[in-house]
């Protein structure tokens, strides 16, 4: 007998053999559960599999962040397809290998944001001030607001990595200002470049677009007001949502998984907010400028953030913060046609009011035929000035003070005392 032939099962079984190599069949004998009779396949099972890999030195890591599988031997990076290979020489091929490689990925979980995090320890100095002050903001808007929402988003993206349990984003950061101020390059220059994803441009009702997004923990929204225009519900449930379905590369079917993704986007329009509805998920900040060159350790403020996140910090806003947000967004809003007329002609009060729908007020304006979208959209608008509705003679009305045409002309003429 030749008792050098692999087949025969008397390769040293300590042997991790190179994929990169001419590779040999491990021995037969060695796999837990054997073929059921003599000259028979080994049977396709996951302890077999289990042992193949252990056998050829390879190891099966699921990547909670990038949300696919790692595959490397002797700490060099390999291909799924090399797997795939040494399972027909060893004769484990089957069309559910796929499934098997993902169940034994996801048992070794491994987390670059959060090794990134704790890759060195906080050494107790201070760098979250002078990383705050890298955004100069707009002389009109609160700098204490701006301080606020930078350390809360921040605290955000720790909670995505660090998180044992449900995680849920609480804000979208949105850079606004004008062009060529450094608002995407300071996004990039947050974490390593393999977690970030730049100018995105996400379509929350595309399956590519949200595997692609949620493949990386921080992502830059680019052309916000394009994602606004297709569906803005579905855009704002979206972002705030703690699971993602995703099918993993090669998976049969979706399988539901923790949210590890936090959003930033940078805009320049300055009326840019189009929902009528709330926009507290946007945490807008008006830039002038943003140092992108600075040389902070950035590893260091998120360990910093990581000892208070740790210690209970909240990631999202209180009460107040959030109402001063709202506040501050009202200068964000687009104003379009129908809630220009309406806000020209009502009066949050006066002595002469009528009870009227949405409808009837925008005849009133001088829209001959309102189609739905306009009514809700003057629904809207009623509702910010007068509150909510009620319903009279079975139709949902608000009380409104509405100025006449001549009136809006008189209010507009210039005092010639000003003069």
């Amino acid at each position: 007998m030749n008792n050098d032939n692999p087949a025969n099962g008397d390769q040293d079984a300590g042997a991790c053999p190179d994929v990169d190599a001419v590779p040999t069949r491990l021995p037969i004998d060695k796999f837990p559960h054997q073929p059921q009779r003599s000259g028979g396949n080994i049977p396709f099972t996951i302890q077999n599999l289990r042992h193949m890999l252990a056998g050829y030195g390879i190891d099966l890591r699921w990547d909670v962040i990038k949300k696919r599988n790692q595959y490397s031997q002797n700490g060099k990076t390999i291909a799924q397809s090399d797997i795939i290979s040494l399972a027909n020489l060893n004769g484990l091929y089957h069309g559910r290998i796929d499934d098997f490689l993902n169940t034994i990925a996801q048992e070794n979980p491994v987390n670059p944001a959060k090794q990134w995090i704790e890759s060195v320890p906080w050494d107790g100095k201070d760098r979250l001030t002078a990383f705050q002050a890298t955004v100069k903001v707009q002389p009109d808007f609160p700098q204490s607001l701006a301080d606020i929402l930078l350390r809360r988003w921040l605290l955000s993206v720790v909670a995505a990595a660090l998180s044992e349990t449900e995680f849920r984003s609480r804000g979208v950061l949105t850079l606004q200002g004008g062009q060529g101020i450094g608002k995407t390059s300071w996004i990039a220059k947050l974490v390593p470049p393999d977690l970030v994803k730049l100018d995105h441009h996400l379509d929350a009702s595309n399956k590519d677009s949200i595997l692609l997004a949620t493949g990386h923990w921080i992502v830059e929204i680019g052309e916000l007001d394009s994602s606004f225009r297709k569906d803005v519900a579905r855009l704002k449930g979206f972002l705030t949502a703690p699971h993602d379905k995703i099918r993993p590369p090669y998976g049969r079917s979706a399988i539901e998984m923790g949210r590890r993704t936090v959003f930033a986007a940078s805009v320049n329009d300055s009326n840019f907010l189009v929902d009528q509805t709330g926009n507290s998920r946007w945490w807008t900040i008006p830039c002038e400028k943003l140092d992108f060159q600075h040389e902070i350790d950035l590893q260091q403020v998120f360990a910093q953030l990581a000892k208070d996140y740790r210690q209970g910090e909240q990631w999202w806003l209180t009460p107040d913060e959030e109402a001063q947000l709202e506040e501050q967004n009202k200068r964000f809003q687009w104003v379009s046609v129908i809630e220009e007329q309406i806000l020209e002609r009502a009066q949050p009060d006066g002595q002469y009011g009528k009870y009227m729908t949405a409808r009837q007020v925008l005849i009133e304006l001088g829209f001959s035929n309102p189609t739905n979208a306009q009514c809700k959209e003057a629904g809207a608008v009623l509702r910010s000035i007068y509150g909510e509705p009620k319903r009279v003679n079975g139709r949902t009305q608000w009380k409104v003070y509405l100025r006449s045409s001549a009136q809006v002309w008189h209010r507009e003429e210039p005092d010639p005392n000003e003069y």
